[in-house]
């Protein structure tokens, strides 16, 4: 928790409760679970406010309420089916910026998922050659419709209802590629690194990372201080970072410190 100078410079005057949420998630992201009698004093506010704010962000998915007080959030990811009728065109936004990094006859490793399929079809739209190595359905079937892409489609057990393969066979077919980007998702990330509910799929997207010359990830503030099953990067590992607005503070500082290029697409015009 924060130390005594950091108490009574919060205890000296009202704090919003933009401010309390915020300090909240910070401190979250410090240390797995929390008190509520802790915050109630750290922040100079009752028991019921820190009970109202814990109840807030809990609705919002941003923590888990415990008895007694607050855990950081667990990442189970819905179905993609789900998840590619949320934020659409900022989903857009972000896959126009990293296609910009791209040039002529580059090789591109690319995830499977919602945001990563936006960064296909516009890929596809593009009259660039490239060639693309991919472990998901729906990439191929959007990339094929450009002949300037060569594509290359990974093997694989199929995933039952994600539309991916994954498994030793994958991890093994990406390591026998060289790319010069690899265009990665996340079920959620928080300041230790990028994580994927599934093991074995993070297994393959951290194979992609380690078998590229740059590293991108692309992820909506949907995913902001989410943990999930498994940490496939660390911040460090990682090149770029395209999301659609400004992380939390501590998110952000965690990911500039690691020489991580942030673009925040909401200022791009």
């Amino acid at each position: 928790m924060a130390k005594t100078e950091d108490v009574q410079s919060l205890t000296a005057h009202r704090i919003s409760k933009s401010d309390r949420h915020e300090r909240i998630i910070f401190e979250l992201s410090a240390s797995p679970t929390l008190r509520a009698s802790e915050l109630a004093s750290t922040l100079g506010v009752s028991h019921e406010t820190i009970r109202r704010d814990l109840m807030e962000l809990d609705n919002r998915g941003l923590i888990n309420r415990t008895y007694g007080g607050a855990a950081r959030p667990f990442a189970f990811e819905a179905p993609l089916r789900e998840r590619s009728q949320y934020k659409v065109a900022e989903r857009e936004r972000m896959a126009a910026a990293v296609c910009d990094l791209i040039s002529e006859n580059e090789v591109v490793l690319m995830g499977a998922g919602a945001t990563t399929n936006h960064v296909a079809r516009r890929m596809a739209s593009m009259q660039r050659r490239n060639t693309v190595i991919t472990h998901d359905f729906s990439v191929v079937q959007v990339l094929c419709h450009n002949p300037m892409i060569k594509v290359l489609f990974l093997p694989g057990r199929a995933h039952p209802s994600e539309g991916y393969v994954y498994g030793n066979q994958t991890v093994a077919g990406i390591n026998g590629f060289q790319a010069n980007w690899a265009i990665v998702g996340a079920s959620g990330i928080d300041v230790e690194g990028v994580y994927d509910a599934d093991d074995e799929a993070g297994a393959v997207y951290r194979a992609m990372v380690l078998r590229a010359s740059q590293s991108v990830l692309v992820a909506d503030s949907t995913k902001f201080q989410l943990a999930s099953l498994v940490c496939y990067a660390h911040w460090e590992e990682l090149d770029f970072f395209f999301t659609d607005t400004t992380p939390p503070t501590a998110l952000e500082k965690a990911v500039r410190a690691a020489g991580v290029e942030l673009v925040t697409t909401s200022t791009r015009i």
